[in-house]
């Protein structure tokens, strides 16, 4: 229910407990792409990927290239790049972005998604970075199309914006999309930017998340898991990784 009133320190909490990761019976955890800003912590299901919807291209395609090599096609959507930094023969690379309608440089999930299936893939995976972009685009998203990728790997920006009721409902419709049918499994902060406080709550302002499909593993509780875990890199290699225990 959307309200004009800042969230309580409550409602911040329960939101992040949708962020909490949980722990895998069978998979484990390896990194995609490189040390540093560009990789990915995610479970190892990743690598039976043999399609990636790769949303937000940027400079560093590490993470695309690696899994590329493993046999995978790339499906790179980027609208603000004439194309992807590095060439590689089973790149895709489609100069448009992830929005809630088909306009302009902006196309929908479902015309992402119908590019996607009709290579009629297996292992099927879901990375995006669109820079704040991402809580508008998955509120015009259907539950059922994000449910065909196995694993989902994301970053999530502004959450200093939390304050703010119309955003924090935003948020909270997203991350509640997002568990509908995945688990998040890893949880990482980017350390480009820094924490902020919400109604009393540190949180960082950027976050990396991956996510598991619920039927691929079984749940055994949330993560002991420190947070940076061991295959955690920070964003920037100047400056330390940021510390969330206890998150």
């Amino acid at each position: 229910m959307l309200t004009s009133t800042r969230p309580r320190q409550t409602q911040v909490l329960d939101l992040l407990k949708l962020l909490r990761p949980w722990s895998m019976r069978e998979n484990r955890k390896v990194r995609i792409g490189n040390e540093f800003d560009g990789g990915y912590v995610l479970p190892e299901r990743a690598l039976h990927a043999d399609l990636v919807v790769s949303v937000g291209v940027g400079h560093d395609v590490s993470f695309d290239l690696a899994l590329a090599e493993r046999g995978a096609v790339i499906q790179q959507y980027d609208h603000t790049l004439p194309g992807p930094p590095r060439q590689h023969a089973r790149f895709q690379f489609h100069r448009l972005g992830w929005g809630t309608c088909n306009e302009g440089l902006m196309i929908d999930f479902d015309t992402i998604h119908a590019a996607a299936m009709a290579c009629a893939p297996r292992h099927p995976l879901l990375k995006f970075d669109i820079e704040g972009g991402e809580y508008e685009a998955l509120g015009a998203t259907p539950a059922a199309g994000l449910a065909h990728y196995e694993v989902i790997a994301c970053e999530l920006h502004d959450f200093d914006r939390l304050g703010d009721p119309a955003f924090f409902a935003q948020v909270r419709h997203a991350l509640e999309l997002l568990a509908e049918n995945h688990v998040p499994v890893h949880l990482h902060a980017n350390n480009y930017q820094s924490f902020v406080l919400v109604e009393g709550v540190p949180i960082p302002k950027v976050l990396e998340v991956a996510y598991l499909r619920k039927d691929l593993d079984s749940f055994c509780g949330l993560s002991n898991e420190p947070i940076p875990g061991p295959l955690d890199r920070p964003n920037h290699p100047g400056r330390p990784d940021l510390c969330m225990n206890p998150f």
